[in-house]
């Protein structure tokens, strides 16, 4: 795909009829978005009626119509400014912030979790309707594959690539598998304390952050284990 950011979201953005410019929202669209964003968390877009946004946000239906021309256009226009906030180099400041600085790695990934966590939970039900729905919107696929995903695996494979040639990680990993690895412990303690938190995430925050940051770095093996690996037959 050669569309960079802003040329994806102008082609969207015509093809629906949407204006983005959030100082161009009037009130009651203030409110449809805050309908929006809980019918769709709580039914999905399928289930999601557009009358029932309508009767939540105290507006007529044909004024959803009006602004989003459809319930697809109304979703696009809810999620977009939110993917924005993953796709574009600003809001991964933060990150190489964390990630270029001097400290054990521990600690690097303890901050990391902290920030990325705090990021999602802020806005989770708009990330929980992105993430449901790319699964049945290719548009929204589309966004979370190109520009979200790419966008944070270049940031992550640069960053362990360099501490491969400082010494700081395994060399003899692939350094997709390494990436993935930091990734998916993120995503998978934001899935547990979302979903099933007495059971996946019963800790306090902080304890559990500590937690993740030690299995990556040093894994899940005991001694027995590592004497094995360490003394192959």
């Amino acid at each position: 795909m050669d569309k960079n950011w802003d040329e994806w979201i102008q082609l969207i953005a015509d093809e629906y009829g949407l204006n983005l410019k959030k100082d161009k929202e009037t009130e009651k669209q203030k409110r449809i978005l805050e309908a929006a964003i809980h019918i769709f968390s709580e039914k999905g877009f399928e289930g999601a009626s557009t009358s029932a946004i309508a009767q939540r946000a105290q507006v007529a239906e044909a004024t959803i119509f009006k602004h989003y021309r459809s319930k697809k256009g109304l979703l696009l226009h809810l999620v977009i400014p939110a993917i924005s906030k993953v796709a574009t180099p600003y809001i991964l400041r933060p990150v190489l912030k964390i990630l270029d600085q001097d400290r054990p790695m521990k600690e690097l990934f303890q901050d990391l979790y902290e920030n990325r966590i705090q990021l999602v939970e802020k806005n989770w039900k708009k990330v929980k309707i992105i993430v449901v729905e790319s699964l049945f919107q290719p548009e929204l696929r589309e966004a979370l594959q190109e520009h979200v995903a790419r966008a944070i695996y270049k940031v992550m494979s640069e960053r362990v690539e360099q501490w491969k040639e400082e010494g700081r990680i395994r060399e003899d990993l692939p350094t997709h598998v390494i990436a993935r690895s930091i990734l998916s412990i993120g995503v998978g303690y934001l899935l547990a304390h979302n979903v099933f938190p007495d059971v996946l995430a019963p800790g306090e925050r902080k304890e559990e952050i500590g937690w993740m940051a030690e299995v990556l770095l040093y894994g899940i093996a005991g001694p027995k284990e590592k004497e094995g690996h360490n003394n192959p037959l």
